[in-house]
């Protein structure tokens, strides 16, 4: 049974990766039959300026929650690793 799940998952990861959608459309007319449109919608360039401000953004983010919140790791009794905040509602993502 391993060896039925071992084949299926590296034919699922043997498949290549697409950087496009292909979109079919198929219409049906009683006087012309079946008529399929395929099309190929290629993903839009990436824009590396607008991913550079987005991480920018989301590291001022971070800074500015960490800064506010203060988070601190304690151990519990059973050695678990927990964090602790300075102000209270940082542990559901407030950072004013």
């Amino acid at each position: 049974m391993k060896t039925l799940y071992a084949f299926a998952v590296l034919a699922l990861m043997s498949g290549s990766a697409q950087a496009w959608d292909i979109n079919t459309t198929c219409t049906y007319s009683r006087f012309y039959g079946s008529t399929c449109k395929t099309q190929v919608l290629a993903d839009p360039p990436r824009d590396y300026a607008r991913e550079a401000e987005d991480e920018a953004a989301k590291q001022e983010r971070i800074r500015k929650w960490e800064e506010f919140c203060k988070p601190a790791r304690t151990y519990d009794s059973e050695g678990v690793i927990r964090l602790v905040y300075a102000r209270k509602g940082c542990e559901f993502g407030r950072s004013e």
